[in-house]
């Protein structure tokens, strides 16, 4: 949103929330100012909500910092294209329109992924060969490249509908066949997903570690362990949230 494009937007968005009658400092996000810098001066100063304006990627980093403030309910602006599928699930209209949402405030508890010692809104990712203990009990080993998923708050597969998507009380392991390349008629169709749930989750890799994507931004490694965090995450929601 640092774009000049979203200028006008960004003071149409202050004025409607001054209008419904929701004020409030506006924090900037910046290479030197992070979303826990922020929402840290929130809590110091008595804030009990605190708006992410911006895509998925923004409210992660703010539901991050917000898991040490349980009192503060998280609320969400959805504005840009890119990185925009939690506000569906959730019922948030984009752009203005979600102005609204904030001002009926319907707060819902959401579940909040774990990987090893930190957290995650959205969703793991990798791709190639892991190895998935699941649950302690079963093991699955794949013997050809593979994007695996692990779904909380996205869709557990990208041809399913929204509609389809994940409950709030499990993770969803979305393990999807990497597609063999061809040309013309000879070109592989879209392999099936496999889809199933579960509570923990271990990925590990044989030779070098494996690079994990974490909610779209940043990075980790092989070996992981990969649960529901014991705790929940206060949002305001849509009337028709899909979760």
């Amino acid at each position: 949103l640092q774009d000049r494009g979203y200028t006008t937007t960004l003071i149409k968005f202050e004025t409607l929330l001054t209008d419904l009658g929701i004020q409030g400092r506006v924090g900037r996000l910046t290479l030197l100012k992070s979303a826990k810098d922020l929402v840290d001066g929130a809590s110091r100063e008595g804030a009990d909500t605190v708006v992410a304006v911006g895509n998925d990627i923004t409210l992660s980093q703010v539901a991050q910092a917000v898991l040490k403030h349980p009192k503060i309910t998280v609320g969400f602006v959805p504005l840009g294209t890119q990185h925009q599928t939690i506000a569906q699930l959730l019922g948030i209209p984009l752009g203005l329109l979600s102005c609204h949402v904030l001002s009926s405030r319907i707060v819902a508890s959401l579940a909040i992924g774990k990987i090893n010692n930190q957290y995650f809104l959205q969703s793991v990712s990798a791709n190639g060969t892991p190895t998935l203990l699941c649950e302690g009990s079963y093991e699955v080993a794949l013997d050809r490249p593979h994007e695996v998923r692990i779904c909380n708050l996205d869709r557990a597969a990208e041809t399913e509908s929204a509609e389809s998507s994940l409950p709030t009380n499990q993770l969803v392991a979305c393990i999807t066949p990497t597609p063999a390349k061809g040309f013309g008629l000879f070109r592989s169709a879209r392999p099936r997903a496999s889809l199933f749930p579960l509570q923990e989750l271990r990925l590990s890799s044989s030779g070098d570690e494996l690079p994990l994507m974490v909610d779209n931004y940043r990075v980790l490694k092989t070996p992981a362990v990969i649960t529901l965090a014991t705790q929940k995450l206060r949002m305001i929601v849509g009337k028709k949230r899909l979760l």
